[in-house]
């Protein structure tokens, strides 16, 4: 089951990333974080109430917050990262977030089978496939050198989050993922009150799709977390690394962004290592 909900976490992973990074260059980062972290809360919230599942120890609380803070930095630096280079190249770079969890999930003394191992290297063999040769043929990946420094460091941010909210989640993730948006919500509202004093270009028309993202990264929190705590952390996290392929789907059929032959054989062998994870 914890499987299921892992890749259901990619898809919605993947359907946020792509939500927030079609307004890259058009909308206020600040304002798209806003809009976002709001909608994410909501579901936390209602998932909580429906469930009884609101219990705000202070463990979950204050892993929450930082989670929430390390999450806000890595969403930052991705958003910025959209406007200088492919949506899904950006997205392939800041999946590398995985490698934190999974060190950190071998390092506890959680086993892998040989299959899984081998899942997991085809899984990273084909993103590699799907995203190096098309950085080097893309005149816009090209100039966007620096969007890969910015992913890179959001992949680490985003790592180091999913191991304190995964250690932080024990007691209640709807509460633990609900104290995470915090920070993220004041940090938007002051800097678009206070400091840019704007919407920065936020129309009626952008609010809801930017919602919808919000809430698609809340359910895809709530399964990552869920199945998280119910199988390997490490294996959850490789799973989860398939959102940047939703994304790139998604960017094909709406932005036109084509794939090649190379990121199609990609997406074969992602698929035979994924098969190979859960089996």
């Amino acid at each position: 089951m914890y499987v299921l909900l892992a890749l259901l976490s990619s898809v919605l992973f993947g359907v946020w990333s792509f939500g927030i990074g079609r307004y890259r260059g058009s909308i206020s980062v600040y304002s798209v974080l806003l809009v976002s972290a709001a909608a994410a809360a909501i579901v936390y919230l209602a998932d909580g109430l429906a469930t009884n599942g609101l219990e705000f120890a202070e463990g979950d609380v204050l892993r929450g917050l930082a989670g929430g803070a390390l999450n806000m930095a890595g969403t930052l630096l991705v958003l910025k990262a959209f406007q200088r280079g492919p949506m899904g190249v950006v997205s392939g770079v800041a999946a590398s977030s995985t490698l934190v969890p999974l060190a950190y999930s071998l390092a506890t003394g959680e086993s892998l089978s040989a299959l899984a191992v081998a899942g997991i290297a085809l899984i990273f063999a084909g993103l590699l496939v799907f995203y190096v040769p098309s950085m080097k043929r893309d005149p816009a990946a090209a100039r966007g050198l620096g969007a890969v420094g910015l992913a890179l460091m959001a992949a680490l941010f985003y790592g180091l989050a999913t191991v304190t909210l995964d250690r932080g989640s024990l007691v209640s993730i709807t509460s633990t993922m609900l104290m995470s948006q915090v920070p993220q919500v004041l940090f938007a509202v002051v800097m678009v009150a206070f400091v840019a004093r704007s919407w920065g270009g936020l129309t009626r028309r952008a609010v809801l799709p930017l919602a919808g993202a919000g809430v698609a990264l809340g359910m895809g929190q709530v399964a990552f977390f869920t199945a998280a705590g119910e199988g390997s952390l490490g294996v959850v996290s490789v799973l989860g690394s398939l959102s940047p392929l939703v994304t790139a789907l998604l960017a094909l059929v709406f932005l036109s962004e084509k794939m090649n032959r190379l990121q199609l054989l990609a997406l074969a062998i992602v698929l035979m290592g994924t098969c190979l994870v859960v089996a």
